[in-house]
């Protein structure tokens, strides 16, 4: 874990030459808001920042409040601005990557922390209107397609010299498998009581969340591997103080038990401002300027990482029928990328071809 003095000094000490992108995916709150804020103060405003969220008017008053670039770092493209997005929606998320696209020539980063209530829920166990489980909407399937479609633009940037990065902030180094089976969890759904949702935990939702946060592995080994000059990184937020942070779903029947779990959760929690500190030394950090794949503890230290040699590394994950259908022992060593013993990471090269196979199929089918 780096001393915080460390991690204050290091982001202190950024300063680049060219005018960065920044998109971040839940910027409207928690430490996604206070990661925007603190890129915008490091930049003295001087940056083109995208926060994207639900709410225009609680982006309005987050933007009124990062330091405004002068008239020479606006002709040169610095400008703040909020574009709208309702996440849990994967048509939705599709039309604002296509609109931002086509006016944007790079990305330097690109920082996922949307959540949201029902994504956080162990009572919430519903579908969304596109028949994905609400928590692997969030957690999973829109951070997959907003790093597809960035990906170009990431891999864009680091061709001009510059830093490139995608965040995922979840549930790094639990090293929990990815699941092979189910991978949508519509079996586990229909196995459960539906008239104990939003009455008790239930297990279909706790394995919505476990799920969300393993996919995440898997998501930054797959696009780490096909874009190897670009950095990956899923982090651990650790335990965040916000306005609704410290509250616990677990239904009215176990009501005295989320209390007390609440209680603890405020008493070991660090403000979002705080967080954010640990999450932007990740994004900044030197150790991921030739790319590579990252999982990151709650304090910016690195638990594991590989970077790839861009010249020479071939994606195991170059035909994902094969990869997913191989016998091969080798592929199906759990924690082990491409040859790669990762500490903290749950995937195989064969569970991880599974997933992704399944994903494409999912967007297709919503996406067509």
């Amino acid at each position: 874990m780096p001393p915080l003095a460390v991690v204050e000094s290091t982001n202190t000490a950024y300063h680049p030459n060219y005018l960065p992108v920044a998109i971040v995916v839940g910027a409207t709150s928690g430490v996604g808001q206070a990661m925007a804020e603190a890129l915008a103060r490091q930049t003295n405003g001087r940056a083109h920042i995208i926060i994207i969220g639900r709410s225009a008017s609680t982006a309005a008053k987050i933007l009124a409040g990062f330091p405004k670039p002068t008239d020479k770092d606006v002709e040169e493209g610095a400008k703040h601005e909020f574009v709208a997005c309702d996440a849990m929606s994967l048509r939705d998320v599709r039309a604002v990557c296509k609109g931002l696209k086509a006016r944007l020539k790079r990305v330097n980063y690109l920082v996922m922390t949307a959540g949201g209530p029902e994504a956080n829920s162990m009572t919430e166990a519903s579908e969304t209107e596109e028949g994905i489980n609400k928590h692997l909407a969030m957690r999973y399937f829109m951070r997959y397609l907003f790093t597809k479609e960035f990906s170009p633009l990431l891999a864009s940037a680091k061709e001009m010299g510059q830093h490139a990065h995608a965040m995922t902030v979840l549930g790094a180094g639990m090293g929990v498998h990815l699941r092979t089976t189910d991978l949508g969890l519509h079996d586990a759904l229909r196995g459960s009581y539906s008239f104990l949702q939003g009455r008790t935990p239930l297990i279909v939702a706790i394995k919505g969340m476990i799920a969300g946060a393993a996919y995440s592995d898997g998501l930054v080994a797959y696009f780490a591997a096909n874009y190897p000059t670009v950095a990956f990184t899923h982090i651990h937020p650790g335990q965040v103080l916000t306005a609704n942070g410290s509250h616990i779903d677990m239904g009215w029947m176990w009501a005295p038990l989320a209390w007390v779990l609440g209680y603890v959760k405020r008493a070991v929690s660090l403000s979002q401002d705080e967080r954010a500190k640990y999450m932007l030394y990740a994004l900044l950090d030197q150790a991921t300027d030739s790319g590579g794949v990252f999982i990151r503890g709650d304090h910016g230290d690195i638990v594991s990482s590989h970077t790839f040699d861009a010249a020479t590394f071939e994606s195991p994950w170059k035909n994902l029928d094969a990869a997913a259908d191989s016998n091969n022992t080798a592929s199906k060593k759990w924690g082990v990328l491409s040859g790669i013993p990762l500490k903290g990471y749950g995937g195989s090269d064969a569970a991880v071809a599974n997933l992704v196979r399944y994903t494409e199929q999912e967007l297709a089918r919503i996406l067509a």
